[in-house]
């Protein structure tokens, strides 16, 4: 009986999933909807060529992302297939523009029925988001050492090498850990900060985030602006930097004007700034959540023939 009701509850979790993530990508549409008219119309001025070589871009950086997230989830579950998860994966970006991409963390429902404790998710999430600032704030730097102080360049080192010093703190806590939950969670957390996977986390992230930054590189020139590739990637990144410490969803707006602010500084005509930043988050940002969408209405398709393994390691 429990295992029935179990079943069903989960079945009304997952139907909820699908209509959250269509609730929230309309919402944060229609709030923006004067943006997407005028990226729209920006759109339109730029060649088939470009387009395609953007938006392949933007898929490498999500496939990027989601090899990341395997290699997280196959210290655990082994039993589903590499589709089925990166469905459920990818499914969570309908919710990426959320604080500090939290809704992700709506993909737990699919991943229990896997047997992957929303523990594991949690703490996987956490460790992407690290991830994420820490190499962010890696490509960062090359404009700031540019623009203020060769110091920043301290920075860069620092955040390369943090990873590989997580683990020895991990043993540290875990040794001082009082209660058997802490030491199951440091457990997880040292398999994922473990360096062969830290490796393959920092390697995945760097060409993600290099790819988009990418993006605005392909913009630039496409309006004839001479800027060099670490430039436009470094001033990418800064600029989602400033928008993540607004604390507003995705950034939006903030991270926007950062950009347009950042690339004046390096000589960029601001109308030329303003399209291109635009156009960038544009194909960044909004590709994700109709990817999301997709992911989301294919996995409540496909429900029906989900298996929940056996067991799990934890």
């Amino acid at each position: 009986m429990y295992l029935i009701s179990g079943n069903v509850y989960a079945r009304r979790l997952k139907r909820l999933y699908l209509w959250l993530a269509l609730g929230f990508v309309i919402y944060i549409a229609w709030m923006h909807l004067s943006d997407i008219r005028t990226a729209i119309q920006s759109l339109q001025t730029l060649s088939a060529e470009l387009l395609i070589l953007s938006l392949g871009l933007v898929m490498l950086s999500y496939a990027c992302r989601s090899l990341r997230w395997l290699g997280y989830i196959r210290l655990t579950e082994y039993k589903a297939s590499i589709k089925l998860h990166t469905l459920v994966y990818l499914s969570g970006f309908a919710f990426t523009v959320s604080p500090g991409k939290a809704g992700e963390l709506m993909r737990g429902v699919h991943l229990d029925e896997l047997g992957v404790q929303f523990r594991y998710t949690f703490l996987s999430f956490v460790s992407e988001r690290l991830f994420d600032v820490i190499v962010v704030l890696f490509l960062s730097t090359y404009f700031l050492i540019e623009h203020f102080n060769l110091a920043f360049g301290l920075l860069s080192v620092a955040m390369l090498l943090l990873p590989f010093i997580t683990v020895p703190l991990l043993n540290v806590l875990f040794n001082l850990a009082l209660s058997k939950s802490w030491l199951e969670v440091i457990e997880m957390l040292r398999d994922l900060w473990g360096v062969p996977v830290a490796l393959k986390s920092q390697l995945f992230t760097l060409l993600a985030w290099t790819a988009q930054g990418l993006i605005l590189y392909l913009m630039l020139i496409n309006f004839d602006v001479k800027i060099n590739i670490a430039m436009a990637v470094s001033i990418y990144c800064l600029s989602l930097l400033i928008g993540a410490v607004s604390l507003i969803p995705s950034g939006i707006g903030v991270t926007e004007v950062g950009m347009i602010w950042l690339l004046s500084q390096v000589g960029v005509d601001n109308d030329i700034a303003i399209i291109a930043s635009l156009i960038t988050r544009m194909l960044t940002l909004w590709p994700a959540m109709v990817i999301g969408l997709l992911c989301s209405f294919i996995l409540k398709k496909l429900q029906s023939g989900f298996l929940p393994p056996q067991d799990s390691i934890y």
